[in-house]
């Protein structure tokens, strides 16, 4: 496993989907949805030490459902930054960063490299 930090985790994995073709408006939205995380969890924070009750304090926090004048964030803008922050913590055990997901049973796995069963959904 190796030590990275949120910050690291997130600089490198936005590396990662730019080397794999992704676009520049693609990266600019995800980094912004991983500021969120960062703020959240701590930017210097290892990513190995995000816990299960850590990541659905995150899931209910107003950092993630609101906006910062108080209005409620769109339920499309909190699934992508749970969708995003899903698809590093996927990618960050894929390439050894972490051992495990913290990740509520909740969380939809969408299409990931991480296939279970019940894991098809159409496209749209």
């Amino acid at each position: 496993m190796t030590e990275c930090t949120v910050h690291q985790a997130a600089e490198a994995f936005i590396g990662y989907l730019r080397e794999s073709g992704k676009k520049e408006r693609t990266l600019y939205t995800y980094r912004k949805d991983l500021d969120a995380v960062e703020a959240f969890f701590g930017a210097d924070r290892q990513l190995a030490e995000i816990r299960l009750p850590q990541v659905g304090k995150f899931y209910k926090s107003d950092l993630l459902l609101k906006l910062p004048d108080g209005k409620e964030r769109a339920e499309r803008t909190v699934a992508k930054t749970v969708r995003v922050f899903r698809m590093m913590m996927v990618w960050a055990r894929e390439s050894g960063r972490i051992e495990e997901l913290p990740l509520p049973k909740s969380t939809p796995m969408g299409h990931s490299r991480v296939k279970e069963s019940s894991d098809e959904q159409p496209n749209g």
